[in-house]
Protein backbone atom coordinates (compact mmCIF):
# COMPACT_ATOMS: atom_id res chain seq x y z
CA UNK A 1 0.00 0.00 0.00
CA UNK A 2 2.97 2.32 0.85
CA UNK A 3 3.90 4.58 -2.22
CA UNK A 4 0.83 3.22 -4.05
CA UNK A 5 -0.97 6.36 -6.20
CA UNK A 6 -4.55 6.83 -4.78
CA UNK A 7 -7.28 8.27 -6.89
CA UNK A 8 -10.58 9.40 -6.77
CA UNK A 9 -12.18 9.03 -9.67
CA UNK A 10 -15.50 10.80 -8.77
CA UNK A 11 -14.88 14.64 -10.13
CA UNK A 12 -16.51 17.32 -8.00
CA UNK A 13 -18.44 19.80 -9.61
CA UNK A 14 -18.50 23.59 -8.61
CA UNK A 15 -21.71 26.13 -10.16
CA UNK A 16 -20.28 29.18 -11.64
CA UNK A 17 -21.39 32.45 -9.88
CA UNK A 18 -19.60 35.54 -11.76
CA UNK A 19 -16.34 36.26 -13.56
CA UNK A 20 -13.69 37.94 -11.92
CA UNK A 21 -11.52 39.14 -13.69
CA UNK A 22 -9.26 38.63 -16.61
CA UNK A 23 -5.30 39.84 -16.17
CA UNK A 24 -2.18 39.19 -18.36
CA UNK A 25 -1.54 35.52 -17.03
CA UNK A 26 -5.39 34.35 -16.60
CA UNK A 27 -9.07 34.29 -15.69
CA UNK A 28 -10.42 34.66 -12.48
CA UNK A 29 -14.09 33.02 -11.50
CA UNK A 30 -16.11 32.97 -8.55
CA UNK A 31 -17.67 29.31 -7.68
CA UNK A 32 -20.14 27.53 -5.44
CA UNK A 33 -19.79 23.92 -3.77
CA UNK A 34 -23.59 23.39 -3.12
CA UNK A 35 -22.80 20.61 -1.08
CA UNK A 36 -21.38 22.54 1.68
CA UNK A 37 -22.62 25.98 0.67
CA UNK A 38 -18.87 27.86 0.16
CA UNK A 39 -17.73 29.88 -1.98
CA UNK A 40 -14.49 29.84 -3.48
CA UNK A 41 -11.86 31.70 -6.00
CA UNK A 42 -10.56 29.45 -8.56
CA UNK A 43 -7.72 31.18 -10.39
CA UNK A 44 -7.02 29.39 -14.04
CA UNK A 45 -3.63 29.76 -15.72
CA UNK A 46 -4.04 30.74 -19.29
CA UNK A 47 -1.63 33.90 -20.28
CA UNK A 48 -2.55 36.16 -22.89
CA UNK A 49 -0.13 35.47 -25.39
CA UNK A 50 -0.21 31.55 -26.01
CA UNK A 51 3.89 31.69 -26.04
CA UNK A 52 3.84 32.51 -22.85
CA UNK A 53 2.05 29.32 -21.90
CA UNK A 54 5.12 26.91 -21.03
CA UNK A 55 7.32 29.17 -20.18
CA UNK A 56 5.25 30.72 -17.19
CA UNK A 57 3.97 27.31 -16.29
CA UNK A 58 6.51 26.69 -13.47
CA UNK A 59 6.25 30.29 -12.29
CA UNK A 60 1.98 29.03 -11.96
CA UNK A 61 3.34 25.77 -10.13
CA UNK A 62 5.58 28.03 -7.44
CA UNK A 63 2.54 30.18 -6.85
CA UNK A 64 1.01 27.06 -5.97
CA UNK A 65 3.51 26.16 -3.62
CA UNK A 66 4.46 29.20 -1.85
CA UNK A 67 0.75 29.41 -0.58
CA UNK A 68 0.48 25.78 0.28
CA UNK A 69 3.87 27.28 2.75
CA UNK A 70 1.77 29.98 4.15
CA UNK A 71 -1.28 29.86 6.92
CA UNK A 72 -1.81 32.94 8.42
CA UNK A 73 -5.04 34.72 9.20
CA UNK A 74 -4.08 37.94 6.91
CA UNK A 75 -2.89 35.52 4.02
CA UNK A 76 -5.30 34.27 1.44
CA UNK A 77 -5.81 30.72 1.99
CA UNK A 78 -5.29 27.61 -0.64
CA UNK A 79 -7.46 24.74 -0.78
CA UNK A 80 -6.70 22.80 -3.37
CA UNK A 81 -5.48 22.62 -7.31
CA UNK A 82 -5.76 21.06 -10.60
CA UNK A 83 -3.07 21.20 -12.91
CA UNK A 84 -3.33 19.73 -16.32
CA UNK A 85 0.26 19.84 -17.42
CA UNK A 86 0.43 18.47 -21.24
CA UNK A 87 -1.64 21.26 -21.70
CA UNK A 88 0.57 23.95 -19.65
CA UNK A 89 -2.80 25.12 -17.80
CA UNK A 90 -4.11 24.75 -14.03
CA UNK A 91 -6.44 25.97 -11.40
CA UNK A 92 -6.17 27.16 -7.97
CA UNK A 93 -9.09 26.93 -5.71
CA UNK A 94 -8.49 29.51 -3.53
CA UNK A 95 -10.64 31.45 -0.10
CA UNK A 96 -13.13 33.69 -0.93
CA UNK A 97 -12.91 36.96 0.47
CA UNK A 98 -15.81 39.63 0.01
CA UNK A 99 -15.07 42.93 1.30
CA UNK A 100 -12.80 45.81 -0.33
CA UNK A 101 -9.63 46.78 -1.49
CA UNK A 102 -7.79 48.31 1.20
CA UNK A 103 -8.15 51.82 -0.42
CA UNK A 104 -11.82 51.88 -0.89
CA UNK A 105 -12.28 50.29 2.65
CA UNK A 106 -10.60 52.88 4.10
CA UNK A 107 -12.45 55.34 2.96
CA UNK A 108 -15.33 54.28 4.24
CA UNK A 109 -13.98 53.37 7.66
CA UNK A 110 -11.03 55.68 8.66
CA UNK A 111 -11.82 54.80 12.09
CA UNK A 112 -10.17 51.10 11.40
CA UNK A 113 -7.25 52.94 9.92
CA UNK A 114 -4.60 51.86 12.73
CA UNK A 115 -6.06 48.50 13.16
CA UNK A 116 -5.99 48.01 9.13
CA UNK A 117 -1.88 48.92 9.50
CA UNK A 118 -1.00 46.54 12.50
CA UNK A 119 -2.92 43.94 10.47
CA UNK A 120 -1.12 44.25 7.17
CA UNK A 121 2.16 44.56 8.96
CA UNK A 122 1.51 40.78 10.79
CA UNK A 123 0.79 39.52 7.44
CA UNK A 124 3.82 40.96 5.94
CA UNK A 125 5.78 39.83 9.28
CA UNK A 126 4.61 35.81 8.10
CA UNK A 127 6.08 36.56 4.64
CA UNK A 128 9.59 37.90 5.96
CA UNK A 129 9.72 34.78 8.76
CA UNK A 130 9.05 32.78 5.86
CA UNK A 131 11.34 33.86 3.13
CA UNK A 132 8.54 34.95 1.02
CA UNK A 133 8.73 38.24 -1.09
CA UNK A 134 5.09 39.47 -2.24
CA UNK A 135 6.78 41.68 -4.63
CA UNK A 136 3.89 43.22 -6.50
CA UNK A 137 2.11 45.23 -3.59
CA UNK A 138 -0.33 47.69 -3.97
CA UNK A 139 -4.52 48.01 -3.08
CA UNK A 140 -5.95 45.57 -4.78
CA UNK A 141 -3.48 42.86 -3.39
CA UNK A 142 -4.47 43.77 0.11
CA UNK A 143 -8.34 43.23 0.46
CA UNK A 144 -10.11 43.92 3.79
CA UNK A 145 -13.31 41.28 4.12
CA UNK A 146 -16.44 42.52 5.26
CA UNK A 147 -15.66 41.45 9.24
CA UNK A 148 -12.47 43.99 9.00
CA UNK A 149 -10.11 41.12 8.54
CA UNK A 150 -6.83 42.07 6.30
CA UNK A 151 -5.89 39.62 3.49
CA UNK A 152 -2.69 39.55 0.98
CA UNK A 153 -3.55 38.30 -2.33
CA UNK A 154 -1.89 37.57 -5.53
CA UNK A 155 1.40 36.00 -5.27
CA UNK A 156 1.82 35.19 -8.74
CA UNK A 157 4.75 37.19 -9.05
CA UNK A 158 6.40 36.08 -5.60
CA UNK A 159 9.68 34.52 -4.89
CA UNK A 160 10.94 32.00 -2.26
CA UNK A 161 14.20 33.22 -1.00
CA UNK A 162 16.61 30.64 0.53
CA UNK A 163 19.86 32.83 -0.06
CA UNK A 164 20.99 36.10 0.68
CA UNK A 165 22.59 36.51 -3.13
CA UNK A 166 18.55 35.52 -4.65
CA UNK A 167 17.96 39.22 -3.07
CA UNK A 168 19.79 40.93 -6.11
CA UNK A 169 17.91 39.16 -8.76
CA UNK A 170 14.68 40.22 -8.05
CA UNK A 171 12.69 42.08 -10.37
CA UNK A 172 10.44 44.90 -8.74
CA UNK A 173 7.00 45.61 -9.89
CA UNK A 174 5.86 47.74 -7.96
CA UNK A 175 6.24 50.85 -9.82
CA UNK A 176 2.71 52.19 -8.49
CA UNK A 177 5.24 54.12 -6.07
CA UNK A 178 8.34 56.32 -6.76
CA UNK A 179 10.84 53.92 -6.57
CA UNK A 180 13.55 53.92 -3.49
CA UNK A 181 17.29 54.18 -4.21
CA UNK A 182 17.79 49.97 -3.42
CA UNK A 183 16.75 50.02 -7.08
CA UNK A 184 19.48 51.42 -8.29
CA UNK A 185 21.69 48.96 -6.67
CA UNK A 186 18.87 46.58 -8.38
CA UNK A 187 18.25 45.64 -4.91
CA UNK A 188 14.94 43.79 -3.67
CA UNK A 189 14.46 42.53 -0.55
CA UNK A 190 11.97 42.95 2.81
CA UNK A 191 13.40 46.56 3.51
CA UNK A 192 12.37 47.10 0.14
CA UNK A 193 8.79 45.91 0.29
CA UNK A 194 8.77 47.21 3.60
CA UNK A 195 9.15 50.42 2.02
CA UNK A 196 6.66 49.68 -0.70
CA UNK A 197 3.55 49.26 1.89
CA UNK A 198 4.52 52.16 3.49
CA UNK A 199 4.25 54.37 0.46
CA UNK A 200 1.26 52.23 0.11
CA UNK A 201 -0.17 53.81 3.40
CA UNK A 202 1.13 57.48 2.66
CA UNK A 203 -1.17 58.03 -0.11
CA UNK A 204 -3.85 56.63 1.50
CA UNK A 205 -3.54 58.86 4.18
CA UNK A 206 -2.38 62.08 2.30
CA UNK A 207 -4.94 61.40 -0.16
CA UNK A 208 -8.00 61.30 2.57
CA UNK A 209 -6.27 64.02 4.96
CA UNK A 210 -6.93 61.68 7.63
CA UNK A 211 -5.79 62.75 11.20
CA UNK A 212 -5.95 59.64 13.07
CA UNK A 213 -2.68 57.69 12.28
CA UNK A 214 -0.48 56.69 15.70
CA UNK A 215 2.21 55.58 13.37
CA UNK A 216 3.18 58.66 11.72
CA UNK A 217 6.93 58.60 13.04
CA UNK A 218 7.31 55.09 12.35
CA UNK A 219 6.18 55.61 9.10
CA UNK A 220 8.20 58.55 8.10
CA UNK A 221 10.96 55.87 9.01
CA UNK A 222 9.80 53.30 6.28
CA UNK A 223 9.32 55.71 3.53
CA UNK A 224 12.79 56.59 3.64
CA UNK A 225 14.35 56.37 0.01
CA UNK A 226 17.65 55.65 1.65
CA UNK A 227 17.84 51.99 1.97
CA UNK A 228 20.61 52.22 4.95
CA UNK A 229 18.15 54.84 7.12
CA UNK A 230 15.18 52.79 6.65
CA UNK A 231 13.55 50.32 9.65
CA UNK A 232 15.65 46.91 8.96
CA UNK A 233 12.73 44.38 9.21
CA UNK A 234 9.16 44.19 9.28
CA UNK A 235 9.83 42.42 12.62
CA UNK A 236 11.63 45.26 14.24
CA UNK A 237 8.80 47.70 12.78
CA UNK A 238 6.49 45.41 14.52
CA UNK A 239 8.03 45.54 17.92
CA UNK A 240 8.19 49.07 17.42
CA UNK A 241 4.55 49.35 17.08
CA UNK A 242 4.21 46.48 20.66
CA UNK A 243 6.58 49.00 22.47
CA UNK A 244 4.06 51.73 21.76
CA UNK A 245 1.13 49.80 23.14
CA UNK A 246 2.49 49.44 26.34
CA UNK A 247 2.39 53.03 28.04
CA UNK A 248 -1.88 51.67 27.80
CA UNK A 249 -1.72 48.15 28.80
CA UNK A 250 -1.32 47.58 32.50
CA UNK A 251 -0.10 44.34 34.23
CA UNK A 252 -1.36 43.33 38.06
CA UNK A 253 1.71 42.49 40.35
CA UNK A 254 0.65 39.09 39.88
CA UNK A 255 0.91 38.80 36.25
CA UNK A 256 4.14 40.51 36.64
CA UNK A 257 4.88 37.74 39.46
CA UNK A 258 4.12 35.16 37.13
CA UNK A 259 5.87 36.42 33.68
CA UNK A 260 9.18 37.94 35.81
CA UNK A 261 9.68 34.20 37.14
CA UNK A 262 9.27 32.12 34.08
CA UNK A 263 11.54 35.03 31.85
CA UNK A 264 14.11 34.53 34.24
CA UNK A 265 13.91 30.84 33.94
CA UNK A 266 14.19 30.92 30.55
CA UNK A 267 16.68 33.78 30.15
CA UNK A 268 19.12 31.09 32.28
CA UNK A 269 18.60 28.40 30.06
CA UNK A 270 20.65 29.88 27.18
CA UNK A 271 24.63 29.79 26.76
CA UNK A 272 24.53 32.10 23.46
CA UNK A 273 22.44 31.95 20.34
CA UNK A 274 23.36 32.11 16.96
CA UNK A 275 23.00 36.34 14.98
CA UNK A 276 21.05 34.74 12.43
CA UNK A 277 18.59 32.76 14.84
CA UNK A 278 15.38 34.78 14.39
CA UNK A 279 12.23 34.99 17.50
CA UNK A 280 9.41 32.89 16.73
CA UNK A 281 6.12 35.21 15.92
CA UNK A 282 2.99 33.05 16.03
CA UNK A 283 1.53 33.52 19.47
CA UNK A 284 -0.80 31.02 18.82
CA UNK A 285 2.18 28.21 17.97
CA UNK A 286 4.00 29.53 20.79
CA UNK A 287 0.93 28.51 23.63
CA UNK A 288 0.57 25.18 21.51
CA UNK A 289 4.06 24.55 22.25
CA UNK A 290 4.51 25.84 25.74
CA UNK A 291 1.71 23.43 26.37
CA UNK A 292 3.28 20.21 25.00
CA UNK A 293 6.46 20.90 27.03
CA UNK A 294 4.30 21.04 30.27
CA UNK A 295 2.36 18.03 29.58
CA UNK A 296 5.68 16.29 28.77
CA UNK A 297 7.09 17.22 32.58
CA UNK A 298 3.67 17.40 33.93
CA UNK A 299 4.98 14.32 37.02
CA UNK A 300 8.04 16.03 37.14
CA UNK A 301 9.01 19.29 38.94
CA UNK A 302 11.67 20.37 36.46
CA UNK A 303 11.09 20.47 33.24
CA UNK A 304 12.75 17.59 31.83
CA UNK A 305 13.45 19.19 27.98
CA UNK A 306 14.86 22.81 27.87
CA UNK A 307 15.89 22.48 24.46
CA UNK A 308 12.26 21.81 23.64
CA UNK A 309 10.99 24.74 25.32
CA UNK A 310 13.70 26.45 24.22
CA UNK A 311 12.44 26.33 20.56
CA UNK A 312 9.15 27.96 21.62
CA UNK A 313 11.03 31.12 21.07
CA UNK A 314 14.02 30.98 18.92
CA UNK A 315 13.97 29.29 15.17
CA UNK A 316 18.15 28.67 14.63
CA UNK A 317 20.70 27.42 16.64
CA UNK A 318 22.13 28.46 19.80
CA UNK A 319 23.83 26.58 22.71
CA UNK A 320 21.68 26.23 26.52
CA UNK A 321 22.45 24.61 30.00
CA UNK A 322 21.33 21.35 30.83
CA UNK A 323 21.78 21.50 34.62
CA UNK A 324 20.00 24.73 34.61
CA UNK A 325 16.79 24.04 35.71
CA UNK A 326 13.22 25.84 35.36
CA UNK A 327 9.95 24.50 37.27
CA UNK A 328 6.91 22.90 35.77
CA UNK A 329 5.00 24.91 37.30
CA UNK A 330 6.35 28.26 36.36
CA UNK A 331 5.97 27.00 32.82
CA UNK A 332 2.15 26.03 33.46
CA UNK A 333 1.50 29.62 35.10
CA UNK A 334 3.32 31.34 31.95
CA UNK A 335 1.16 29.30 29.84
CA UNK A 336 -1.99 30.02 31.90
CA UNK A 337 -0.90 33.60 31.69
CA UNK A 338 -0.94 34.52 28.07
CA UNK A 339 -3.15 31.90 26.67
CA UNK A 340 -5.40 33.76 28.38
CA UNK A 341 -4.43 37.33 27.95
CA UNK A 342 -5.82 39.43 25.03
CA UNK A 343 -4.14 39.92 22.02
CA UNK A 344 -2.93 43.04 22.62
CA UNK A 345 -1.67 42.19 25.93
CA UNK A 346 -0.02 38.90 24.32
CA UNK A 347 2.09 41.01 21.82
CA UNK A 348 3.39 43.46 24.82
CA UNK A 349 4.25 40.15 26.95
CA UNK A 350 6.09 38.73 23.82
CA UNK A 351 7.85 41.56 23.05
CA UNK A 352 9.31 41.92 26.51
CA UNK A 353 10.53 38.51 26.48
CA UNK A 354 12.29 39.01 23.45
CA UNK A 355 14.45 42.24 25.33
CA UNK A 356 15.07 39.98 27.69
CA UNK A 357 16.46 37.27 25.06
CA UNK A 358 18.16 40.47 23.12
CA UNK A 359 20.42 40.54 26.51
CA UNK A 360 21.68 36.60 25.83
CA UNK A 361 25.69 36.52 24.07
CA UNK A 362 25.29 36.25 19.94
CA UNK A 363 27.34 33.76 18.73
CA UNK A 364 28.73 33.84 14.84
CA UNK A 365 29.25 30.81 13.58
CA UNK A 366 31.47 32.41 10.54
CA UNK A 367 34.16 33.09 13.02
CA UNK A 368 34.96 29.44 13.86
CA UNK A 369 38.31 27.92 12.01
CA UNK A 370 37.94 24.80 10.25
CA UNK A 371 39.95 22.58 13.25
CA UNK A 372 37.47 19.33 13.75
CA UNK A 373 38.12 20.46 17.80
Amino acid sequence: MKGKIIQFIRSKDFKFIEEIGQGGTGRTVLLEDEIINERFVCKKYSPYYEEHKKIFFNNFKDEIKLLHLLNHKNIVRVFNYYLYPEEYTGYILMEFIKGKNITDFLKENPDKLNDIFRQTINGFVHLENSNILHRDIRPDNILISNEGIVKIIDFGFSKKIDFESDFDKSISLNWRYSPPNDFKEKKYDFKTELYFIGKMFEEIIVENDFQNFRYKDLLKNIVVIDYDNRVSSFFDLNRKMISELTSEISFSKEEKAIYQKFADGLENIFSNIDVDAEYITDISNIIREIQEVHRNSILEDNIQNQNRLARCFIKGNFRYWKNREIKVDTVYDFSKFLSSSSKERQKVILNNLWQRLDKIDRHDPSEEDDLPF
